[in-house]
């Protein structure tokens, strides 16, 4: 999956260029109303199994974790009228860290990206993220040690992947969804963990995850499949409000 989901026009952070670029927070998540997945890092398991259901998609080396945000493509079910993200729902890394990302070059340093068609740039009132002097301001600091964590624990989580693959625990999944009023769903093309190979585990495998820390993040994803018949929920409420509007 692309790292770039969300992101329209990434421009590199120049110190110079951008010295009077200020930043407005409002916590409008609007950029994120035509995604329906989003990464996930496995560290955020715990919190994320709270709400989303947690599934893998990709094939080989691209496969990755994901918090499924819709039942529809371009739909997000988390996402409120007013922009906002829904009360109470832990909000992804991957959403927070918008409209920063940090992009590898060749030489494996990192630099500090910023989506400019984000619309709350400008140079008026928000953020700093220079000083007069040109220094990086605190809340600019704050935000390349969150980016250079998330960055951290995406690699780990790259590694449990590896780890579930070469046990072979990720198996294809198909999940049917009923509603009460009759009307189902199936949900397709995304893998998860295999429970009965799972447990089919030696004591050595289970303690290797369990030192690892790898563990309770498997257990947290299969706990957060449940939560697929909320966006089911939501899915139907959409699709009847669709059809009234008709």
């Amino acid at each position: 999956m692309s790292t770039l989901l969300l992101y329209k026009e990434i421009k590199a952070l120049n110190r110079d260029e951008h010295k009077s670029l200020k930043l407005k927070t409002v916590g409008d998540c609007r950029f994120a109303d035509a995604t329906h997945i989003v990464p996930l890092a496995g560290l955020e398991f715990f919190q994320a199994a709270r709400g989303y259901p947690i599934v893998f998609i990709g094939e080989g080396e691209n496969v990755s974790p994901i918090a499924l945000l819709g039942l529809s493509e371009g739909q997000n079910s988390y996402l409120q009228d007013d922009g906002q993200w829904r009360a109470n729902t832990y909000v992804p890394a991957f959403i927070r860290r918008y409209p920063f990302v940090l992009a590898q070059g060749e030489d494996a340093n990192f630099t500090v990206c910023f989506d400019e068609a984000y619309a709350g740039w400008n140079e008026t009132e928000g953020r700093e993220l220079f000083s007069e002097s040109g220094d990086n301001s605190e809340y600019l600091n704050e935000m390349i040690g969150f980016l250079q964590n998330f960055t951290a624990e995406m690699q780990r989580t790259r590694q449990f992947i590896v780890v579930l693959q070469e046990l072979e625990l990720l198996a294809p999944r198909t999940l049917k969804l009923t509603h009460g009023s009759g009307e189902s769903f199936v949900l397709r093309d995304f893998l998860a963990v295999d429970e009965e190979k799972f447990l089919k585990l030696d004591d050595d495998q289970v303690l290797s995850l369990h030192k690892a820390g790898f563990l309770g993040w498997i257990y947290a994803h299969l706990m957060s499949l449940g939560n697929a018949n909320q966006l089911f929920e939501h899915y139907l409420e959409v699709k009847q409000a669709a059809a009234t509007t008709h």
